[in-house]
């Protein structure tokens, strides 16, 4: 299974201006004479509204389509790039960065919930469909990346900070128009269901028809709500092991988003490299991300993931004993291999270990532990910094990684309670996991009987 185009598209286009405007924020709220106390306060909106929204959809997620999850995301994000270009008071732009990043939050969740949605049957051994296409979407997000930096540096050489505001702007309205059309396909098999077949239809008409609705319901699947997720509890211990580890990497690169350019400057950097150096993480992810799922096969994926974060931890605590450049910028490339293989197995193993009817709640849970790991890392490297050096605040980083990486081996139980099951009105081969039929759906429903010879 591969990634769906539009999936890709969304992905691509959200991170690019998303990213696009973070490269640019701190000129642009310098220019609108907000004051360097102050660009702390901006920051800390977005960490907080993007924690807020995977609260939010880990709580009502699985209550919608995921494509709506999505096209509220977009939304949101224009909203909030669209005010970035136009308001000026600090307060206000504090706003606009929490829309922003509650914005691509949603989106996030709504993209990995809807892949999870579109591979039914992941769960079987040896399947690796899932870690194809959450590989293909983190090489989207790293395409995005890497162009969204790119574009608003050329627009700040041209037309200046307003004109790169409103470049995000227009990329994240783009992202807005596809999703809505993803959205809206999803939708119209929903409202024109197929009629009953006459009974006295031939056998090779009636088999026609039956493969005929079993693939319009899997299509279904990311239009339809999906079923009650059981209580939240459950969920949480079912899921420790990756929610840590991701938490632990992203309060990692939430240190480094502080201290990595001033620890290249110190170490004599011109600033052409220091803004090229973030080519180090995304490139990587363009070639191994979609193959995340092959490296080292006979190893489980847990135990992937533990051991890529733990390297990740150990690089950290290197960067204080190299003495150049080109060391850094080396340790830094080897980083972005270890987190173009870690990233889509630990979206892959959520959606695997969540099942059917928990993916949104699942990846709203995720989304916060990646949300409040950047916010805590951003906050305590900045600290950090300004107390005792870019030396001391890797140290830390890295520590944290580590532990993190240590307490996704201790054992949470899990609530005995389970989410209800459906009633077992269709046989195993089309069962509701697999086709997207909702327990919203009426009993009325036209349906598709198979006529007996």
């Amino acid at each position: 299974m591969s990634a769906p185009l539009p999936v890709t598209a969304v992905a691509f286009l959200a991170r690019a201006s998303q990213l696009g405007l973070f490269s640019a924020e701190t000129l642009i709220l310098l220019d609108r004479g907000v004051a360097t106390s102050a660009i702390g306060l901006v920051m800390a909106a977005a960490a907080a509204g993007g924690a807020l929204a995977q609260l939010a959809a880990s709580r009502w997620g699985h209550h919608g389509r995921t494509t709506r999850m999505t096209l509220l995301g977009t939304g949101v994000q224009s909203a909030g790039c669209l005010a970035f270009a136009t308001l000026t008071p600090w307060w206000s732009l504090a706003a606009a960065d929490f829309l922003l990043m509650a914005g691509a939050a949603l989106t996030a969740t709504g993209l990995r919930a809807t892949l999870a949605a579109h591979a039914p049957g992941g769960r079987a051994p040896g399947a690796d469909r899932l870690e194809r296409a959450y590989g293909r979407l983190t090489a989207a997000q790293m395409l995005g990346a890497l162009v969204g930096p790119l574009g608003a540096g050329a627009v700040l050489l041209h037309g200046g900070t307003t004109w790169a505001a409103w470049a995000a702007t227009a990329v994240a309205l783009t992202a807005t128009a596809v999703a809505g059309t993803a959205d809206r396909r999803d939708r119209a098999p929903a409202s024109h269901p197929g009629s009953r077949p006459s009974a006295s239809a031939s056998a090779s008409a009636s088999a026609s028809a039956s493969a005929s609705a079993s693939a319009s319901e899997k299509v279904l699947a990311s239009a339809l709500p999906e079923p009650s997720a059981g209580p939240p509890s459950a969920l949480l211990g079912t899921l420790w092991p990756p929610l840590v580890l991701l938490f632990g990497i992203t309060a990692l690169y939430g240190g480094y988003s502080v201290v990595w350019a001033v620890y290249l400057r110190e170490l004599g950097a011109r600033n052409a490299l220091i803004a090229w150096s973030a080519a180090c993480l995304a490139l990587p992810a363009l070639v191994l991300s979609p193959r995340a799922g092959a490296v080292l096969p006979r190893v489980s994926r847990q135990a992937r993931i533990r051991c890529a974060a733990l390297a990740l931890g150990c690089c950290a605590c290197l960067y204080p004993l190299v003495g150049s450049v080109a060391a850094a910028v080396a340790v830094s490339l080897a980083e972005g291999v270890l987190l173009a293989v870690a990233l889509p197995l630990v979206s892959a193993q959520v959606a695997r270990d969540a099942g059917p009817g928990r993916t949104a709640r699942a990846f709203g849970f995720l989304g916060t532990a990646d949300a409040l790991g950047s916010g805590l890392g951003t906050a305590l490297g900045g600290a950090l910094l300004a107390q005792g050096g870019a030396a001391e605040a890797f140290r830390f980083s890295g520590v944290l990684c580590l532990l993190c990486a240590a307490a996704s081996l201790i054992p949470v139980p899990a609530s005995s309670t389970r989410p209800p099951s459906s009633p077992p009105s269709l046989p195993s081969s089309s069962s509701s996991s697999e086709t997207g039929r909702s327990p919203h759906v009426s009993r009325s429903s036209p349906r598709i009987r198979p006529v007996r010879r």
